[in-house]
């Protein structure tokens, strides 16, 4: 059996690529639409021309019901760089595969081929994929809030800060995966 060319070794790789960014803009555009409707109709609504469960929205969970929107745009940012990243890395695979079938390839090519594909499979690649996930969690803390605010007809006090809170923990739950993954990659260990 002859020897795999470089574009047959990268080919399921690079599908998989495509449907990962597939995903992750679908993801993304998913985060944008349900704050943009959630924009439109709690926070842009008229309080007199609302359903009452509305009104109760606006009128005792406006600080989390904003708070929910910016973490969906922020999940839609992860998600949307995420992507990014993703097509980068599909990028140099298929630049490399292209030189390497043009003729021009030579034990370089085939280990930029490897080493792109590694860093593409690394586990700090898939970073903002997880960040991504992160805020959309902090999204339903939001959410459970701002039900719990409107159905007991309640203001918390510092309610601003009680918002506030999830990002916090998000933003370090964040740094501190970074952190994992960095090490696990230096380790060598793979998904």
């Amino acid at each position: 059996m002859a020897d795999p060319s470089v574009s047959d070794v990268a080919k399921p790789y690079l599908d998989y690529l495509d449907k990962e960014m597939t995903i992750e803009g679908i993801l993304s555009a998913f985060c944008v639409a349900v704050g943009g409707v959630a924009f439109d109709r709690v926070l842009g609504g008229k309080a007199d021309g609302a359903s009452s469960f509305v009104g109760q929205l606006q009128e005792f969970s406006y600080p989390f019901v904003l708070a929910a929107i910016a973490g969906l745009v922020t999940a839609a940012l992860f998600f949307y760089l995420q992507r990014s990243t993703l097509a980068w890395y599909y990028g140099e695979i298929s630049f490399a595969v292209a030189t390497a079938l043009a003729g021009r390839a030579g034990e370089a090519d085939a280990a930029s081929v490897l080493e792109s594909l590694e860093d593409a499979h690394s586990w700090s690649a898939w970073n903002r994929y997880k960040f991504g996930w992160s805020f959309l969690a902090v999204t339903a803390v939001e959410i459970l809030l701002a039900l719990f605010c409107a159905v007991n007809r309640v203001n918390l006090s510092g309610h601003w800060v009680i918002a506030g809170l999830p990002f916090v923990v998000a933003g370090i739950a964040d740094f501190l995966i970074s952190i994992v993954m960095k090490r696990r990659d230096e380790a060598g260990s793979s998904h």
